[in-house]
């Protein structure tokens, strides 16, 4: 996987899926677009690129989960 704090950078719902939050990155994407996905309190765009520190909420399953990017 990627770093983060060097020159690549990579988009929330590819990151969301390679961290297997979620099984597909359309799946993570499509939660993405329908809001249920947060960055420090506010709604994400596919786009955004997770910073270290960030903490994202999101819905996996039946239960919230909140993860902070290192």
């Amino acid at each position: 996987m990627k770093t983060l704090d060097g020159p690549d950078k990579i988009r929330l719902d590819k990151w969301l899926w390679a961290a297997r939050f979620f099984k597909t990155r359309s799946l993570a994407g499509d939660e993405i677009d329908k809001g249920r996905v947060r960055i420090n309190g506010q709604v994400a765009k596919a786009s955004r690129e997770p910073k270290v520190g960030d903490e994202i909420t999101f819905q996996a399953g039946h239960s919230p989960r909140t993860v902070v990017v290192r």
